[in-house]
């Protein structure tokens, strides 16, 4: 065996023994063109190979040239002598290189240190695979034998390359089919939408090498795409990319129903001549489901600037297909859990209004029934949970929507109070009805403020009006903002949000209510919107058969009224008839005795005889007195009405009494209203009833006492009122009903026709007279006279 033989059997068993070593294929290389630079004995060897693009020959491994050049210095095919060899496919031999048209001379590559070379094509069968060089610092003209070494190591090196790269390939179809498993596994763990799309999205990046990946999804609802997830592994600007051209993409694939593969996105139809649109190959598939694009998976650029394969894009539709089933089990299971949600919380609310309707059953009176619906709408947990409510009823005469009730606290102290109180007793809205402290506390700042309420139903007038008119709820978000809320109202509320609700009874609007959340400023959404007009129109229908059970039982009161007066005038006919024969046949003869006493008063000088005569005298005014209290109940009362000063009667009355009040030991406390406004009513008339009242306190204290004469003023409704105490006994329950019927009297002297002639003048005013014990001892009489009123408005 020659040298030569020698040589090469050790060059090709050394590349051999290199070959079956578990190193990588750059390592691999780089101790092979040791073996080929040791083996021919000359200073330097390189490999280069052509990368995937199939347009560059780039360096690889390197011996005797600078290692910075490794995987940077590079030609393209037919340039520089490694791209000549690459592109013919045959071995060359150059003594001087620098003279060579073909060579290209890289001052940092370190080829200046070489004066000869040899370089023989890599191939496996027709395709080539890369350069092998072997390069003498001498000057150096290769045998044939040199160049048969060359070419027969470059064939080995062609088969460590293709065991390598196959190696490379099986173990990234074993990786590929790992993350399919893992993303397999991982997807159908989780039904989180959001959870599966990120695992795919950074699994799909990895295993392709992509730069970033956008996935998009169908909405089946208008057809457009969204993006749900993006993973970008450092690159910013891939999310950019997917800004600019990633709806239209996506909207391609899902119409088209097939793949889109780009090698530059940059020279596509996508990219519209945008400057911002930078080079990258782009690769993306449909989310298939039963033959329905539900979204579309994209992939922008590669880590190595490699365009896509074909291997990437069956790698890419595989995951697709199971991605699009674990998609879609997430879409189906958000949509169950939204609509169990939604299922429990019709329910939740549909129980709430259940025992709403319940509590509000409870009653027909409409005071009552205003105060369960507005403490419904403010309850938390059995009710609507809104901080304040205010309900206004329509005012048909007056065509207003006037305020009825309001019911939330008043300050942020009231406020925590309240909850405090509301969350510590744990009571349903019937339990609260049926322990009645819901209507307790009623005249409160707040139910005070909701009363004060007047709006004109005109569109002009704002949200109110305007609730009632179009008979739909607002949700008022800026009130400042807002052009339908009127300053005053704001002003009013102290609040920027708020919402109304019409109450509406065959397409008839009979009311509104207000909500806000003043305390915990939630917003009002559009949920709870649709929550209260549900209540509203509950509401509405108790609220109406309130008002009509109201009405009917006004009806009937009137009706009992109007016969009762009935009877009364008949009785007071016929009263009025025997009383005019019985006064006839009476007056004269007491006229007559009257007269013929007073005549023997005059003429008898026995004091015998004045006692009797006198006697007889003060039995006759007795008689006379009958007569004309008689007279004045049966006489109708038609009272001249003019505004006057109260006070003034009752002082004039005090006056008059003044002497005999001393004498009877009875002392007078006057308790007047300094601001006593006027009011309209008979001067006389009320002069008499007061004067009844006061005789009749005079005569329920014989040993004396003290009289209490008081006035005040009420605005709810607009009132006068004067107020009579007295110190006596009182009056007693069985007689209580019975006082104000005439010839009733509970004393051993009367005709029991004053209180009954002063309750006539008092209705004759349309006022009232109210009557009470004291718990000290003694009567009340109180007289309610009405007097004008002006009602606010906003």
């Amino acid at each position: 065996m020659d040298g030569l033989e020698k040589k090469e059997l050790t060059i090709l068993s050394e590349i051999s023994r290199i070959s079956n070593s578990p190193a990588d294929l750059g390592h691999k290389l780089q101790r092979i063109v040791n073996v080929v630079a040791h083996g021919m004995e000359k200073e330097g060897a390189s490999v280069f190979l052509i990368d995937p693009s199939g347009r560059n020959v780039t360096l690889a491994a390197a011996v005797g040239l600078n290692q910075e050049s490794i995987g940077r210095l590079s030609f393209p095919l037919g340039t520089g002598i490694a791209g000549w060899v690459a592109e013919q496919k045959v071995p060359i031999a150059l003594l001087d290189p620098y003279s060579d048209p073909r060579f290209s001379y890289v001052p940092d590559s370190g080829i200046g240190r070489f004066r000869s070379l040899a370089a023989a094509p890599i191939l496996d069968e027709d395709q080539c695979l890369g350069v092998i060089f072997v390069l003498s610092s001498e000057p150096w003209s290769p045998s044939s034998s040199d160049i048969t070494l060359l070419s027969t190591t470059a064939n080995q090196i062609s088969g460590v390359i293709r065991s390598a790269r196959l190696l490379d390939s099986i173990q990234e179809r074993l990786s590929e089919l790992a993350t399919l498993y893992e993303i397999g596994m991982a997807i159908t763990s989780t039904l989180d939408l959001d959870q599966i799309l990120g695992i795919i999205a950074k699994n799909t990046s990895q295993i392709l090498h992509a730069r970033g990946c956008a996935i998009r999804l169908v909405n089946l609802l208008d057809g457009h795409s969204s993006v749900r997830t993006a993973y970008q592994a450092g690159e910013e600007n891939m999310k950019q990319l997917d800004g600019l051209i990633g709806q239209s993409v996506a909207e391609k694939i899902a119409a088209e129903r097939r793949a889109v593969v780009l090698e530059d996105i940059a020279r596509s139809d996508f990219a519209r001549t945008d400057p911002a649109i930078e080079p990258c190959p782009l690769m993306g598939v449909p989310l298939m489901y039963h033959d329905k694009a539900i979204g579309v998976i994209i992939l922008y650029g590669t880590d190595d600037g490699r365009p896509f394969t074909e291997e990437d894009l069956q790698f890419l539709t595989t995951i697709s297909g199971t991605a699009a089933v674990a998609i879609m089990n997430a879409v189906m299971y958000d949509r169950m859990e939204a609509l169990a949600e939604e299922s429990r919380s019709r329910a939740s609310e549909l129980a709430i209004l259940y025992d709403i309707a319940t509590a509000m059953g409870t009653t027909l009176n409409l005071d009552r029934l205003l105060r369960i619906i507005l403490t419904a709408a403010t309850m938390g947990g059995a009710g609507l949970g809104f901080n304040r409510a205010i309900l206004l009823l329509v005012n048909e005469r007056s065509n207003t929507l006037q305020g009825m009730m309001g019911v939330g606290p008043s300050s942020w102290e009231e406020a925590g109070r309240v909850w405090s109180e509301v969350a510590g007793r744990h009571k349903s809205l019937l339990e609260w009805i049926q322990s009645g402290e819901i209507f307790r506390h009623h005249d409160t700042e707040f139910n005070s403020l909701a009363r004060s309420i007047r709006v004109p139903l005109s569109p002009e007038e704002g949200v109110l009006a305007l609730t009632a008119l179009e008979r739909r709820a607002f949700n008022i978000k800026d009130a400042a903002s807002d052009r339908i809320v009127p300053r005053e109202l704001r002003e009013l509320l102290r609040v920027n949000s708020f919402a109304t609700a019409p109450l509406v009874v065959k397409d008839k609007a009979i009311g509104v209510i207000l909500v806000d959340n003043m305390f915990n400023q939630r917003p009002i959404t559009d949920g709870d919107i649709r929550f209260l007009s549900m209540f509203a129109n509950q509401a509405a229908l108790a609220v109406d058969n309130a008002i009509i059970h109201t009405n009917l039982e006004a009806m009937n009161r009137d009706m009992r009224s109007m016969q009762e007066q009935l009877v009364q005038s008949e009785k007071m006919a016929a009263l009025g008839a025997m009383m005019a024969e019985i006064t006839h046949e009476i007056r004269n003869p007491l006229v007559s005795i009257g007269g013929f006493a007073r005549r023997l008063a005059s003429k008898v000088a026995g004091e015998a005889e004045k006692k009797y005569i006198d006697i007889i005298l003060r039995e006759v005014s007795r008689l006379e007195g009958i007569i004309h209290d008689n007279l004045a109940f049966i006489r109708e009362m038609t009272p001249e009405l003019k505004e006057d000063d109260l006070n003034g009667v009752v002082e004039d009355v005090i006056e008059l009494y003044e002497d005999e009040l001393l004498q009877r030991g009875i002392e007078v406390k006057k308790e007047l209203a300094d601001s006593l406004p006027a009011a309209s009513f008979d001067r006389q008339q009320i002069k008499q009833a007061v004067i009844n009242l006061i005789t009749n306190a005079m005569e329920a204290m014989p040993d004396g006492g003290v009289i209490t004469v008081a006035s005040s003023y009420r605005s709810e409704p607009c009132e006068v009122v004067v107020e009579i105490k007295d110190t006596g006994p009182g009056i007693p329950a069985d007689a209580m009903h019975n006082i104000f019927n005439p010839y009733y009297t509970t004393k051993v002297r009367g005709t029991g026709l004053g209180l009954p002639i002063t309750h006539r003048i008092v209705k004759a005013h349309r006022g009232r007279i109210e009557v009470r014990n004291q718990d000290s001892g003694g009567a009340v009489f109180a007289v309610f006279l009405p007097c004008p009123s002006k009602d606010k408005t906003v």
